[in-house]
C-alpha cells in the first residue's frame, strides 16, 4: 500500500487560489444567508468535536491525483445526513499548509448520504480543517495530510498591516480592517461573500487551533470583528470579502497577547 493508501487524512478539491500572495480568482458564490453572532472559540486540531466524529470511507490514488470519500457520525454511531446551511455554505473547508504559507477555503458538495468527496494534486502536507453545523450543532474537525514529499517550510511573513491589493489599500488594526480605494477614496465594488460582508479565518502558528470570524456591525469600508483572537498566539488571518464578483483573499500576521 502507498503512502497515500495509509493516511487517514482529508484531501480537497482545489476550486480557489492558493497563496499568501493577495489573491482574486475565485467567484462569489450565488447565495445569502441571515445568522447571529455568537462567542467565537478557538478550536484545537482533532477528527472528534461536539460529539461528532470525522469517518474515512475510501481514499484512492490515481497518479498525481488522489481522491477520498467521508462522513461524520453521532456518539451514537448515526450517520449525519443533516447539513443546514450556515454561513452561506453547508461545509466550510480550510486548507493550509502547516507553516501557513499556502490557504484555500471552498465548499464541497455533500451528498443524499451525509458523505463529500474530495480531490487534491498538490504534494507535501497540508492540514485541512471542516467547518459545519450537522443538526445545528456547530463541529469543527480537522486531520494531517502527508504524502511524504518533501515540500521546503517558508518561514511566517513579517507583519504588515497597510497594504495595497487589487486597487484597494487596507489597513488592520487589531481585527479591525479599513478598505478603501488606492487613493483613498470610497472602494468600489465591494460586495458580500457567504451571505457577509466579510469573514475572517485564523490559524495559530504552531497548533494550527482554528477559528473563523464574521462582522459585528456593518460599516460602509470596514470590516470589524471584535476585540480580539479568543487566546494569546501568533496567527497567520485570511480576510475574505467580494470584489467585482469575484473572491479577494489577503493574509496578515498578527500577534495576540
Amino acid at each position: 500500500m502507498s503512502a497515500w493508501g495509509r493516511l487517514v487524512a482529508f484531501v480537497v478539491v482545489l476550486l480557489g487560489t492558493f497563496g499568501t500572495a493577495y489573491s482574486l480568482g475565485e467567484k462569489l458564490p450565488g447565495h445569502s444567508h441571515n445568522h447571529t453572532h455568537g462567542p467565537a472559540s478557538l478550536v484545537p486540531p482533532g477528527f472528534e468535536n461536539n460529539g461528532y466524529k470525522l469517518i474515512t470511507d475510501n481514499i484512492a490514488v490515481d497518479g498525481d491525483v488522489r481522491t477520498a470519500t467521508f462522513h461524520l457520525e453521532m456518539g451514537d454511531g448515526m450517520r449525519v445526513t443533516n447539513f443546514p446551511e450556515v454561513h452561506g455554505a453547508r461545509l466550510h473547508t480550510v486548507l493550509v499548509r502547516p507553516d501557513l504559507s499556502d490557504f484555500a477555503h471552498i465548499h464541497p458538495a455533500i451528498a443524499d448520504d451525509g458523505s463529500w468527496t474530495v480531490t487534491v494534486d498538490q504534494p507535501g502536507q497540508w492540514h485541512l480543517v471542516f467547518d459545519t453545523t450537522p443538526d445545528n450543532k456547530p463541529v469543527v474537525v480537522s486531520a494531517n495530510l502527508d504524502d511524504e514529499t518533501k515540500v521546503e517550510a517558508k518561514p511566517l511573513p513579517e507583519a504588515d498591516d497597510d497594504v495595497v491589493v487589487n486597487g484597494l489599500h487596507i489597513v488592520r488594526t487589531g481585527l479591525d480592517f479599513s478598505v478603501t480605494a488606492e487613493d483613498g477614496t470610497k472602494a468600489q465594488g465591494l460586495e458580500p461573500y457567504l451571505g457577509m460582508a466579510a469573514h475572517l479565518i485564523a490559524v495559530r502558528v504552531g497548533d494550527l487551533a482554528y477559528v473563523h470570524l464574521h462582522p459585528t456591525m456593518d460599516m460602509e469600508g470596514m470590516f470589524m470583528f471584535g476585540t480580539k483572537l479568543p487566546q494569546p498566539g501568533s496567527y497567520r488571518l485570511f480576510l475574505q470579502f467580494g470584489l467585482n464578483g469575484e473572491v479577494v483573499t489577503v493574509p496578515f500576521t498578527a500577534v495576540q497577547a
